[in-house]
């Protein structure tokens, strides 16, 4: 008897049958050999609005690596965007890249075989760094806005941040590189002064706002407007000419 069971069980659960499904669909599978690595730990590092550096591992079997950028998106092949580098090396540097623009780049980088066969995959990265030229033009705002600070209150502080925030600009102007202001132009040369004459001429209203309230006897503390004497109410009133009454009788 088990030994009828047993067949049993193998003729219906372990011998294979036939399923039929109700629809078909056809599947395509596409499969690649391998060729070569991408571009290990693809890097941008920030040099200035106009310059970037981009370092990357080749790996094994690698003997040039192409670079590419393009403004808006990612290079699709390796006939878009614009041509970075192509060598042998693990690094670049790209000097022509505009950072202060509302487009930010996107590199791209593959890696060639020693026989010129390229891998397809590639290594992406965006340069998606704050322009030094965005920083810059924040900065000349909020001076503008201590500008009219200063001037609109006769306060030593406030006098004082606008007067600093000025001379910060106009330093930062000379000694740095930020692209959309660069003293190349002789234009340019003759603006990087506005910075300092504004410095000095808030320094100079403050001087003068000393000598005048000085010479009224007031100190730089006493500066702003004198403040209303408190008007007291009706209960207050009341209340005191009560207190003042009841101590006269005693």
């Amino acid at each position: 008897m088990w030994r009828t069971l047993l067949v049993v069980f193998v003729v219906l659960f372990l011998l294979p049958s036939v399923v039929v499904a109700d629809t078909s669909e056809d599947i395509v599978v596409t499969a690649r050999g391998y060729i070569v690595d991408a571009p290990g730990n693809f890097t941008i590092t920030y040099v200035s609005d106009s310059e970037v550096d981009l370092d990357w591992i080749k790996g094994p079997s690698v003997n040039n690596t192409m670079v590419r950028v393009k403004y808006g998106s990612y290079p699709e092949d390796r006939d878009d965007g614009y041509l970075v580098y192509y060598g042998t090396n693990n690094n670049c540097t790209d000097s022509s890249i505009l950072l202060a623009t509302y487009e930010v780049p996107y590199y791209k980088a593959w890696n060639q075989r020693n026989d010129g066969i390229w891998e397809e995959v590639g290594s992406e990265e965006e340069a998606n760094f704050m322009s030094m030229s965005f920083l810059f033009t924040v900065l000349i705002i909020l001076g503008l806005v201590l500008f009219v600070a200063a001037f609109r209150w006769r306060d030593i502080l406030v006098s004082y941040a606008a007067a600093l925030t000025w001379l910060a600009i106009g330093f930062w102007w000379i000694i740095g590189d930020i692209t959309n202001f660069g003293l190349e132009d002789p234009w340019v040369q003759i603006l990087v002064f506005i910075p300092f004459i504004l410095a000095f001429a808030i320094l100079l209203r403050l001087m003068n706002t000393e000598i005048i309230m000085e010479a009224k006897g007031k100190k730089w503390t006493e500066y702003g407007p004198t403040p209303k004497e408190e008007v007291p109410n009706r209960r207050t009133t009341y209340r005191d000419e009560l207190r003042r009454r009841i101590g006269g009788r005693r």
